[in-house]
């Protein structure tokens, strides 16, 4: 299901209070989600600069207040998924924000950010700035945020990981698989992680656990035997 949350946004139902939005103007391009709880609603990224008003409007649609989003859950720190958290931490002032520790100490500014596996990558991200924002509390592999299961898949950045609804056979990916255009790959793109061949593990690991429907940070939404689709990308993939 699809709401129209404005010029462009979107909010589409993956299971009952379980929503994917568009956080720019290009549909599946990038993701947030929001996950409706017991006590309040939970944001799982936040995007780029440009996305807080996007996905405000998405969330007006469905009913959502900033004093309605409790959490912000942030499954990494590359910029495509926190840019948007000074202006979404302002809007939702009372939602604590959540990491993974590695993810934590780089968001908070107490560790410098993983370096990309690629050289040309590396070049650029010595001129690069990350926000820095405290984060409300850390966790680890096996924590419940919001009814979906922490999954350690490190690889994509040192702290990288992925959540699952065992309750709605949900899982979102976060960047251990995506699509940057089109194409979908372990890590998005080799040159996007800090340790290739560290991702592909983490998305073999992610073989072993049962789902029904996939979402990524980047690319659509996989519903249809999403597991061969996985195991197909995984077989074609050559990091080393």
């Amino acid at each position: 299901m699809r709401q129209q949350a404005g010029p462009g946004a979107y909010a589409e139902q993956l299971a009952p209070g379980v929503y994917r939005i568009d956080a720019i103007g290009l549909s599946q391009l990038v993701n947030i989600f929001a996950i409706e709880g017991n006590d309040g609603w939970t944001l799982v990224d936040t995007g780029i600069p440009s996305s807080p008003k996007r996905i405000q409007a998405a969330l007006k649609a469905l009913g959502i207040g900033p004093e309605g989003v409790t959490t912000i859950y942030l499954t990494h720190h590359h910029l495509d998924h926190i840019a948007g958290l000074p202006a979404m931490g302002s809007w939702a002032s009372d939602a604590e924000v959540v990491a993974p520790e590695h993810e934590a100490e780089i968001i908070a500014g107490e560790r410098p950010a993983d370096t990309s596996s690629n050289s040309a990558l590396r070049l650029m991200q010595r001129f690069g700035r990350l926000p820095v924002v405290p984060v409300t509390r850390s966790v680890r592999e096996g924590a419940t945020v919001a009814g979906f299961r922490v999954i350690a898949t490190p690889g994509h950045s040192l702290g990288h990981t992925s959540l699952l609804s065992d309750h709605h056979g949900v899982l979102l990916t976060g960047d251990a698989f995506g699509a940057m255009p089109r194409k979908l790959r372990v890590g998005v793109r080799k040159a996007f992680c800090a340790d290739p061949a560290m991702a592909k593990g983490s998305a073999e690991k992610l073989l072993a656990e049962e789902y029904r429907t996939v979402a990524f940070s980047h690319g659509p939404v996989l519903r249809d035997r999403p597991k061969d689709r996985l195991r197909q990308i995984i077989a074609e993939c050559r990091y080393a």
